[in-house]
């Protein structure tokens, strides 16, 4: 029973029963507080604890769904290709807002987070918060950080970017569709730019612009800051 348990033969059911069922309460609910990405992660978490399976033993069960993270993300270029003449015609002010907005995130957070005492590990994790849950990842293994807790904060700051991000923009009188996405893709990533999506076409281009430039800047740019 317990090798069953933590076989792919339980696990990815398991991921897509709960991914289903989050779906359903998300479009009855109408909130992005209940987005299917908090409610499965919940829902798996629940089960996880309720049958003692370790994290460890569930994610090397659920390695076809990691694997699936990389062309999942790179589907994101359909949106890209049918918005390009407008992205073109905005590109230096992109190339500035990425490299602010690619540096303050994590910066904010870590120093945050050592001014609060926060130990080594946490530091490392929150270094790549704002990044894409399968680049998150792989940087994670590189710098030594704890993969569970990076996987953790990269949902947290996702689910509150996508929550808090287009209301807050909008009591600051800011309604263009281009800055909204870019703005959720640089701070929310996957989540972000899901949440884009909804908004409309436009809105997710740029998002998915902006959380793939933002991730492929963190992978270059981060190891060479912290690995010896």
């Amino acid at each position: 029973m317990t090798e069953l348990l933590q076989s792919p033969l339980f696990a990815l059911p398991l991921n897509l029963c709960a991914f289903l069922l989050g779906v359903a309460i998300y479009r009855r609910s109408g909130t992005a507080l209940l987005h299917p990405i908090v409610t499965a992660s919940a829902l798996v978490a629940a089960a996880l604890w309720l049958l003692n399976i370790s994290y460890r033993d569930y994610q090397a069960a659920s390695g076809l769904l990691y694997a699936l993270l990389g062309p999942a993300v790179v589907a994101l270029a359909v949106p890209l290709k049918q918005n390009l003449p407008i992205i073109r015609r905005a590109g230096w002010p992109l190339a500035v807002t990425l490299a602010v907005g690619a540096v303050l995130a994590p910066v904010v957070a870590v120093v945050t987070a050592l001014l609060l005492g926060a130990a080594e590990p946490v530091l490392l994790a929150l270094a790549g918060k704002s990044i894409t849950t399968p680049i998150a990842l792989a940087l994670a293994e590189k710098i030594h950080a704890a993969q569970s807790l990076t996987a953790g904060i990269v949902v947290f700051t996702g689910v509150v970017g996508a929550v808090c991000g287009p209301p807050l923009l909008e009591r600051l009188n800011i309604r263009d569709h281009r800055v909204l996405g870019f703005a959720l893709g640089i701070n929310a990533h996957a989540v972000g730019t899901a949440r884009a999506l909804e908004i409309s076409a436009l809105c997710g281009a740029f998002a998915a612009l902006a959380m793939g430039l933002c991730g492929a800047l963190t992978a270059v740019v981060l190891p060479l800051l912290l690995v010896p």
